[in-house]
């Protein structure tokens, strides 16, 4: 999931400065403003680092189970 919030955030990049006009913006529409920009890669950041946090927690309890299981 991270990994596409990546992408995403990619494909949809702020374009300009804040100050631009309103005909630049809709020429630009599928641009993200520069907040949403932001609070999409720190969430896609988050998603990476708790699926992370998710395996290595999984293989930590695999090679504590005993064997024959």
């Amino acid at each position: 999931m991270g990994i596409a919030a990546f992408i995403e955030a990619n494909s949809h990049k702020p374009f300009g400065p804040a100050g631009t006009s309103l005909l630049e913006r809709v020429e630009h529409s599928g641009a993200l403003s520069q907040t949403a920009y932001d609070l999409l890669r720190i969430g896609a950041w988050a998603l990476v680092i708790v699926g992370a946090l998710l395996v290595v927690t999984g293989l930590i309890q695999y090679w504590g189970a005993p064997l024959g299981r």
